[in-house]
């Protein structure tokens, strides 16, 4: 005869019954006001634009307001260099020759070499990332020639290329041109060398100033006689995103230290957002044995709030099975506060089943719904049987699984 040990903890906790409130959300809502609060005290007109790179979530205060790019304009034409030599169009070894009218002042180191030095398109990538040398971006514009450029600046999204001749951009365009580039580096070695040259650079008394410990690579762009200066990130945290703020009407020196202070609040949010406790599914996903898509252990229904116990680059790890299951961040909305219950504590195991078949999940045993599915051969810690059916702890929540799905059962006393 199977005694069963009937123990169990079930918390009809008072958030459980509290309105469902996204990590997103709760994000928007206070960089919103500390934001706000601070560009009142800083003057001039800013705009800014984040984006999450794991999730995609978006926040923007004017983003699609323009501004003078400065130099930020390198940037899209630097990527699509890399991109173009990636392909094989472009050769990074070919040497380009400087002339006279190639020569403009202010940013950069070739204007103090003779004209006639020749370099190589690799190398003046390097230049215009590292020192923003604006003859390094004359001589490439020139290789590549200007109509491709805003062709290729629109077919990627750039509201802002070139219009009527004028070299403008807007922290949405900025954003847009970072996360391609994060996205190509994480293809494409030639990315990985341009994103290296961009954590090289020379000026660093923005956007990293705000964000100090963590790796950023990022353009600059200003002109100090007109009181502008840009700058647009990747933000390398342990959930990446992108962050691009222009500034028009405050002192060089002041500019400065206001795009270090938004970053500094950006930032502050974004690491709040990310320790959420809770998620919620988008539709139906895959649960895997490990964060990767190498071995599928089970499914997550639409609209399900699981608890979070781990983060792991662009994976949340949820109780499941004997240990974890992993859900891919992409595929769920993170939340701070939860609107379910039936949430399960300090359930003491008494022994593991398998299924004999994939097994559904539902949240009672009376009329239950469907939460998820485990997938048949799965050994499964459970607490105590209800009837017909065994309780299990599915990340976080009180599961039930009917016994008929049941092929193995093991008890521990």
């Amino acid at each position: 005869m199977v005694i069963f040990l009937v123990i169990s903890m079930l918390i009809p906790s008072h958030s459980a019954y509290a309105a469902e409130l996204t990590a997103h959300q709760e994000f928007t809502k206070k960089a919103s006001s500390e934001l706000n609060k601070y560009l009142k005290k800083s003057g001039g007109r800013v705009t800014l634009q984040y984006q999450d790179l794991v999730t995609g979530e978006t926040f923007q205060i004017k983003g699609k307001t323009s501004n003078r790019a400065a130099s930020t304009i390198k940037l899209p034409l630097a990527l699509y260099i890399m991109e173009q030599a990636a392909k094989g169009k472009i050769n990074l070894n070919q040497k380009l020759t400087y002339k006279s009218y190639h020569y403009y002042g202010g940013s950069g180191v070739i204007q103090k070499d003779k004209v006639g030095t020749s370099y190589t398109i690799r190398n003046l990538v390097k230049k215009a990332m590292i020192y923003s040398d604006n003859i390094a971006f004359i001589m490439l514009k020139e290789r590549v020639g200007q109509k491709t450029f805003i062709k290729y600046m629109k077919s990627i999204g750039g509201q802002y290329a070139y219009p009527n001749g004028q070299n403008l951009t807007s922290a949405n365009d900025l954003t847009i041109y970072a996360k391609r580039l994060y996205q190509f580096s994480n293809k494409n070695p030639l990315g990985k060398e341009l994103v290296g040259y961009l954590k090289k650079t020379v000026y660093n008394t923005t956007i990293p100033r705000g964000i100090k410990g963590t790796a950023v690579a990022h353009k600059v762009g200003m002109i100090p006689q007109d009181r502008i200066y840009n700058d647009a990130a990747i933000v390398f945290d342990k959930n990446p995103y992108v962050l691009a703020i222009t500034t028009k009407g405050i002192s060089y020196k002041k500019s400065q230290k206001v795009i270090a202070g938004l970053a500094w609040i950006v930032n502050k949010n974004h690491k709040a957002k990310a320790s959420a406790p809770y998620f919620k599914s988008k539709a139906d996903v895959t649960i895997y044995q490990n964060s990767s898509k190498s071995a599928a252990i089970g499914t997550l229904k639409k609209y399900q709030t699981l608890k979070i116990i781990s983060t792991k680059g662009t994976w949340y790890g949820v109780k499941f099975g004997k240990g974890t299951g992993y859900i891919q961040k992409k595929s769920v909305i993170a939340l701070k506060k939860a609107a379910v219950s039936g949430w399960a504590a300090n359930l003491p195991q008494i022994g593991i089943i398998k299924m004999k078949a994939n097994a559904p999940v539902v949240d009672k045993t009376t009329s239950g719904m469907v939460i998820a599915y485990i997938n048949k051969d799965q050994d499964y810690y459970f607490f105590k049987r209800e009837n017909d059916f065994y309780v299990i702890d599915l990340g976080g929540r009180v599961g039930y699984i009917a016994s008929k799905y049941i092929t193995n059962l093991s008890v521990s006393m």
